[in-house]
């Protein structure tokens, strides 16, 4: 039985294959046990190449390809808010656009990116994590965007947020039934992922050292942080 507070869950990533890489064996965990997910990927993947694609065509490979891995996963509805990849900045703006989709949308969870990770991370997902975090507090109080209100947007209180990535994580979920699944999504991104047999044993490998610190065989680790 799934637990109430992942009937309902937004993913606010940075880039096209984010979800899938941090959580896709979360999302089909929690597709399985009757939840509603749904993605937001915040900017267009317009930089992620080396094969001289323009920035235009490429955003469109990706999109069809997130769009493609949504569905291997069983994600409800994608959301593109097309940013330029690599130019996210924690502005106000960006955060009443996430803000705006958590009141529309009203999820138990919200899963991004962890914006204190030390060491090396790619800037955008420092952006979207801080202000994923932001637009949390932003949607639970009427006085944050109260012309939301004037339009009968109104206010909601998101339980809990999940960060990917964790260094050292304090909530784990089990994917060892549906890791193929999340193999599947991740290979949708072929753009990205020239040789999908390494890219799996790299993430078995990932998947099996998170799980020993939760006793599971395959396992994704994140940070939770509850909403008071």
């Amino acid at each position: 039985m799934i637990r109430s507070e992942f009937k309902n869950v937004l993913v606010v990533v940075a880039h096209p294959d984010d979800a899938e890489l941090g959580a896709g064996g979360s999302i089909a965990r929690w597709v399985e046990d009757g939840a509603v997910v749904r993605t937001v990927v915040c900017t267009n993947g317009d930089k992620g190449t080396k094969d001289g694609l323009s920035p235009l065509a490429l955003a469109q490979i990706r999109e069809k390809e997130q769009l493609a891995a949504s569905k291997a996963l069983g994600v409800r509805e994608t959301l593109f808010l097309r940013h330029r990849d690599g130019e996210l900045e924690d502005e106000r703006a960006f955060r009443h656009q996430i803000a705006f989709l958590i009141r529309h949308f009203k999820p138990d969870t919200v899963v991004t990116h962890d914006p204190w990770r030390p060491h090396y991370q790619h800037p955008d997902h420092q952006a979207v994590g801080h202000a994923a975090f932001k637009g949390v507090i932003y949607a639970r109080d009427d006085n944050f965007l109260p012309e939301l209100g004037c339009a009968g947007i109104r206010a909601h209180h998101t339980n809990t947020l999940l960060y990917t990535n964790a260094l050292a994580p304090d909530f784990f979920v089990d994917i060892e039934a549906v890791f193929r699944k999340k193999i599947r999504a991740i290979g949708c991104h072929k753009s990205q992922i020239r040789t999908l047999r390494v890219t799996e044993r790299r993430v078995r490998q990932r998947s099996e050292e998170t799980g020993r610190a939760a006793g599971l065989r395959l396992a994704e680790g994140f940070t939770i942080a509850r909403m008071r």
